[in-house]
């Protein structure tokens, strides 16, 4: 891994990894594509905001360039990262899915992990409005469909959706990155000079990245009814895309790369 070199000793090297391409990503493309130039909270950007809570899915699964993606990865990640490192993964289906290849091909672990979901949580519409829980996997499902992954940290009841929060704002989901940095941090202590890769989502690692970095949004860009990631600083991860930065004993964070992304 690039810069791997230069590596302190007691650091925790964490990849971020961003799921292969769901269902929704070609949807959100074609919704949003049009009105990328327009503000947030525009009239256009609120017609184009409806359509996409009435047709997305809550919890998509890969598409078939989603799988090709996730294999690429998991070939490409055999080749750069040690027989040690161990797997993180949000309880949604697509990250699940990009996931298994990777475990496949390192050998590794997969601890499925309640607090790495994207922001907005698993939320549906409902009268035009963002609430939750929307429909998601069950504990029981997770079992039955990734049986050697770790559920274990999930709540229970294991027969009901994993997800049983409202729909999650942006001023939520920074609160979370902050608990995130945290555990991370401990991660480090308890496993130093090792690897945890995370296999989550865009706008979490956009957030995650951010937290690390201390870089914080503006909350008088959040709006009242819709997740908003383009803001004065954003990090975009294509799909199947990785970052890499590494903790360190003394508090610094080093940035090894960003967004970076195995061709097909």
């Amino acid at each position: 891994m690039a810069g791997a070199a230069l590596a302190q000793k007691g650091e925790l090297h964490v990849l971020l990894v961003r799921h292969g391409e769901s269902s929704n990503n070609p949807l959100m493309a074609e919704i949003f594509g049009p009105v990328a130039g327009e503000a947030p909270g525009s009239a256009t950007r609120k017609l184009a905001e409806q359509r996409w809570l009435r047709e997305r899915s809550t919890d998509p699964g890969l598409t078939q360039r989603g799988l090709r993606e996730a294999e690429h990865l998991a070939a490409s990640c055999q080749q750069m990262l040690p027989s040690s490192v161990k797997i993180f993964v949000s309880p949604f289906l697509r990250t699940l899915q990009t996931a298994a290849p990777l475990a496949n091909a390192l050998k590794s672990k997969v601890v499925v992990h309640p607090l790495l979901y994207e922001v907005g949580g698993v939320y549906v519409e409902s009268e035009g409005q963002r609430h939750g829980p929307g429909a998601c996997l069950s504990p029981s499902d997770m079992e039955r469909d990734f049986p050697d992954f770790d559920i274990s940290r999930l709540p229970g009841p294991s027969h009901r959706g994993w997800y049983q929060g409202g729909w999650e704002t942006d001023a939520a989901a920074r609160q979370r990155c902050q608990q995130l940095l945290s555990w991370l941090q401990s991660l480090r202590e308890e496993q130093q000079n090792s690897w945890a890769v995370l296999v989550i989502h865009g706008h979490l690692i956009d957030l995650l990245l951010k937290a690390l970095l201390g870089i914080v949004d503006d909350p008088e860009g959040d709006l009242e009814n819709e997740n908003v990631m383009e803001r004065r600083v954003v990090f975009f991860t294509p799909n199947c895309a990785t970052a890499h930065v590494s903790l360190r004993p003394d508090g610094s964070v080093a940035v090894r790369h960003i967004a970076r992304a195995a061709n097909l």
